[in-house]
């Protein structure tokens, strides 16, 4: 399911949230999704508001973002 809803950030150019952990930190992020390769995913990260490049084993939850929540 995961993997559907990155691809579908990337065609359709939707904005996903997804649980990422990096170093014991666990973040909450929105994001466009901009390239998927095996091991990771670039994206326009809207916490950090600019691109990012996230490790795909290190993204723990997928879903669909609804509208009011990517302002944050």
């Amino acid at each position: 399911m995961m993997e559907h809803i990155l691809k579908s950030s990337l065609e359709q150019g939707s904005i996903i949230t997804i649980i990422y952990a990096k170093e014991n930190v666990i973040t909450k992020r929105n994001i466009r999704v901009l390239g998927i390769d095996s091991t990771h995913v670039k994206a326009y990260c809207y916490l950090r508001r600019q691109n990012r490049v996230f490790k795909r084993e290190n993204i723990l939850a997928a879903e669909y973002c609804r509208k009011k929540a990517y302002i944050e």
